[in-house]
């Protein structure tokens, strides 16, 4: 996976929205030769503007188009366009953060959750966090990347789960200041929605098991499903046990167990396309 290219920033929820209404009819936005025009339309620096790209490539809204010069929206950008053109729902934050979750170029969020302990939910020091995921990430010639790039980017990241921040606001992770030790986080315990855990079902499966109808529930939780969810895996078991009961989920995916052997096989509706629009017309509001 690669980095995220965000200068090192957070991003807004008007940022996004606004970017995502420009790039629908202007690809261009982002190139050298249009930086004035989108300065003024996303009232930013060129800085920022790597911010908000960056991001946007992170979460798999944007992708590269046909030229070197165009972005164009993904068939998540579309759905947001389509669906909450100014971003005011929580079900698509949740989408946000999934998609960043799996992307290719959004390395160290996904590290983030991963590196945080999703049973005990202990508070971890930012500048342990910092350290075992710098110890995690290579660049391609195998050497470590520069403290510098690692604290900012991880810096980045914690910022977009604070104040008043959309991923912040869904509980995704929580945030403590003490004097004597700094800045530490954990996972939080967002409000999970089925919605939300088919969604992320669909996610894991395109990503991760395409060709395997049927995957152990251990190398589920392996794949980081659980830390995304922040929840336990104990916890994920029971939600796809009772998910199971209701004839809702059928077509999505069936929980089977066996003696000493738990597994989740993937049913034709289990597709992001479809749990995507699912997630966004039909998901409850979890804001805390």
């Amino acid at each position: 996976m690669a980095l995220i290219s965000n200068e090192g920033e957070p991003v807004s929820r008007w940022w996004i929205s606004k970017a995502v209404d420009i790039i629908k009819t202007d690809r261009e936005i982002f190139s050298s030769g249009n930086m004035r025009r989108a300065r003024l339309e996303l009232i930013a620096g060129k800085n920022r503007l790597a911010t908000i790209k960056g991001w946007m490539l992170a979460a798999q809204i944007i992708k590269n188009g046909k030229t070197s010069k165009e972005q164009e929206l993904t068939d998540f950008g579309l759905a947001i366009y389509k669906n909450d053109p100014k971003l005011e729902k929580s079900a698509t934050w949740w989408a946000f953060h999934l998609s960043t979750c799996f992307s290719t170029a959004s390395e160290p969020y996904s590290s983030f959750f991963l590196t945080l302990d999703n049973l005990s939910k202990d508070w971890l020091n930012l500048a342990s966090l910092i350290e075992k995921i710098q110890n995690m990430l290579k660049q391609d010639n195998g050497d470590d990347y520069k403290d510098s790039t690692m604290e900012s980017l991880l810096g980045s990241v914690r910022r977009m789960f604070v104040e008043d921040r959309p991923l912040a606001e869904i509980g995704l992770i929580e945030t403590r200041k003490i004097r004597e030790e700094g800045i530490s986080i954990r996972l939080g315990s967002p409000k999970l929605t089925d919605e939300i855990i088919i969604h992320a079902l669909a996610m894991v499966r395109f990503h991760k098991y395409k060709s395997t109808p049927t995957v152990d529930f251990s190398e589920l939780t392996k794949s980081g499903l659980s830390h995304f969810l922040c929840c336990t895996p104990p916890e994920l078991r029971e939600h796809l046990r009772r998910m199971k009961q209701s004839t809702q989920w059928q077509d999505y995916f069936n929980f089977n167990e066996q003696e000493n052997l738990n597994s989740v096989s993937f049913e034709a509706s289990c597709t992001p396309d479809k749990t995507l629009l699912l997630l966004l017309q039909e998901g409850r509001d979890t804001w805390l």
